[in-house]
């Protein structure tokens, strides 16, 4: 079934899972804060990416969807560290550091995940 993939116990295995606690986790968040921003922009990204696994978008859907999740993995691991006071992993760190910045514009948050994918 394109969309699902094998995952750890408590982790996502669908695209359809990562919507999920993308929507959870910015109904969380106040819409300012720096990782509400970026994760508005991740839930973009993953729902355009869901919509189009049914159909002749992706050569190998089955493929983008088990990528889709690996890489959301890796972002909410990072959310679920700094939800329990831990430190991100290193390459998470400014968008958790940095998100009530006033010298940060919004569009910095929004592409944070670039250099983490």
């Amino acid at each position: 079934m394109p969309g699902a993939v094998a995952a750890a116990d408590g982790a996502v295995v669908t695209v359809d899972d990562v919507v999920g606690r993308l929507r959870e986790i910015g109904a969380g968040l106040p819409p300012e804060d720096g990782v509400a921003v970026f994760n508005r922009a991740y839930l973009t990204v993953t729902e355009a990416v869901r919509d189009r696994l049914g159909g002749p978008y992706f050569a190998d859907p089955a493929a983008m969807a088990e990528l889709d999740v690996v890489f959301a993995g890796r972002y909410l691991l990072a959310v679920a560290a700094d939800a329990a006071g831990r430190e991100p992993p290193a390459c998470w760190r400014p968008l958790f550091e940095l998100r009530a910045h006033a010298g940060v514009h919004p569009l910095q948050f929004a592409l944070a995940g670039r250099k983490n994918r």
